[in-house]
């Protein structure tokens, strides 16, 4: 279960409790016994009163208790549609609030009710939900330091940390303020309210690679080319004859026939021009299939030998693209950096990794906030990286990297769905998700 932290946003957002102005006298009275029910409340509408997060984590609770069941959070600049009133102030004296669509939030130290409370106004840029990048993501030029707001001095930040060389932040706005050696500075403010020198990052471009759709037009077989220097061929008569470079992570609409010429095998090509086996990477249809894809149930197929992955619909695959397992393929994942093997279950989505280890996805820096992020119950993720363009060749620490938009793609499709202001969901949701990860 994930905790919640205070949070800081520097001379812009300083954690205040939000406490509720309601007499105790007109809210429904306390339940006598220790152990809160799940109350029956409606949805409070879109178009109500709303709550604010004031932390990195705001936890949405089943019932109006801290014994309850945590359902999912919120992050610091997100607003909720919230009820009028509150439920009850058990162990909270802002109140327990009924937020859309469901569960319940204590105004207080993470939440509040003062839409111009510094935290909001500071953090107002979320994430772009419909975008590749939710964020805009910079890489460290050199070693830096991690700041924070120092609460001693006016318009001035401490050093709370380092960042490696190449580590990766999300930037949502920018402060000037003085550093710790009593220079003005430009900083990058982090979505978790800290801050990095802006002049010690460099953009991140981001991968422009996407995955395929499937259907009645695109099916399986799919290659992809994951080496550069490939070259088509003209396969005739028992001889094959180079012709046009074929680009790196260009994708190749194949017939499923083949022909070969000595020891070497040639894919055909839907234009009639051949790719040599071994130059490209083929994603092929299932003839196996475990026992609960059927009807519509969604599952992920990934595979660690061929750096690839499928989502499927009962027994039809739907997309297929590239990612990176860990680099040290099919190791054991407790001692080195490979991705376990198993059939897992989708344990929880997250808009980006804002509670994740950023030691945790790569081996020399860190990254913090990858996006699309979701869990699953080996304690593993799928996640989105930015930071490199190595699709379909291992990467990482065991972590299933995907390009921005493929990551887009397969948060989307998977469930449950993360509410509107929510920052992620963490416990599945009606229907399970499947993740099988093989060689």
């Amino acid at each position: 279960m994930l905790v919640s932290v205070p949070f800081g946003v520097g001379a812009l957002a300083l954690v205040l409790s939000a406490g509720c102005s309601k007499k105790k006298d007109d809210l429904p009275a306390l339940s006598k016994t220790e152990e809160v029910e799940v109350p029956s409340v409606p949805a409070p509408p879109a178009n109500g009163p709303k709550l604010g997060a004031v932390a990195e984590v705001t936890p949405v609770m089943d019932r109006p208790a801290t014994t309850g069941k945590q359902l999912g959070y919120l992050h610091a600049g997100a607003q909720v549609a919230r009820a009028e009133k509150p439920y009850n102030t058990d162990k909270c004296p802002g109140g327990w609030y009924p937020v859309r669509p469901r569960g319940f939030v204590c105004a207080g130290e993470t939440a509040t009710l003062d839409l111009k409370h510094p935290t909001l106004v500071a953090m107002a840029q979320g994430p772009k939900l419909d975008q590749p990048s939710p964020f805009v993501y910079g890489r460290l030029k050199n070693e830096g330091s991690l700041l924070e707001r120092d609460t001693g001095k006016e318009n001035a930040v401490k050093e709370v940390g380092k960042l490696r060389r190449r580590s990766i932040v999300a930037v949502v706005g920018s402060w000037t303020a003085m550093d710790p050696e009593g220079k003005m500075q430009r900083l990058a403010l982090m979505p978790s309210g800290q801050f990095v020198k802006a002049g010690d990052l460099e953009p991140v471009p981001g991968s422009e690679f996407k995955g395929v759709e499937l259907n009645d037009k695109t099916e399986l077989p799919v290659g992809f080319v994951v080496k550069r220097g490939i070259r088509a061929w003209q396969v005739e008569k028992g001889e094959a004859d180079k012709l046009d470079p074929l680009e790196y992570h260009q994708v190749l609409s194949l017939t499923g026939k083949f022909r070969t010429v000595g020891p070497l095998k040639y894919w055909g090509m839907a234009d009639g021009r051949y790719a040599r086996h071994r130059d490209v990477l083929i994603v092929r249809k299932r003839n196996a299939f475990p026992d609960f894809a059927q009807a519509d149930q969604k599952w992920i197929d990934v595979s660690i030998v061929t750096n690839t992955l499928v989502l499927y619909e009962g027994k039809k695959p739907v997309f297929v693209t590239l990612v990176s397992t860990g680099r040290d393929r099919l190791g054991d994942p407790k001692t080195s950096a490979s991705t376990a093997q198993g059939t897992f279950e989708l344990g929880g989505k997250h808009v980006t990794a804002a509670k994740f280890n950023p030691k945790g996805i790569e081996e020399l820096f860190d990254v913090h906030d990858a996006p699309w992020a979701i869990e699953l119950t080996s304690g593993q993720m799928l996640i989105g990286a930015p930071w490199h363009d190595r699709f379909g060749i291992e990467n990482g620490q065991g972590q299933i990297q995907l390009s921005p938009s493929d990551a887009l793609r397969v948060w989307q499709w998977a469930d449950p769905e993360v509410p509107e202001g929510w920052h992620g969901v963490s416990v599945p949701g009606e229907k399970k998700v499947y993740v099988v990860v093989r060689k």
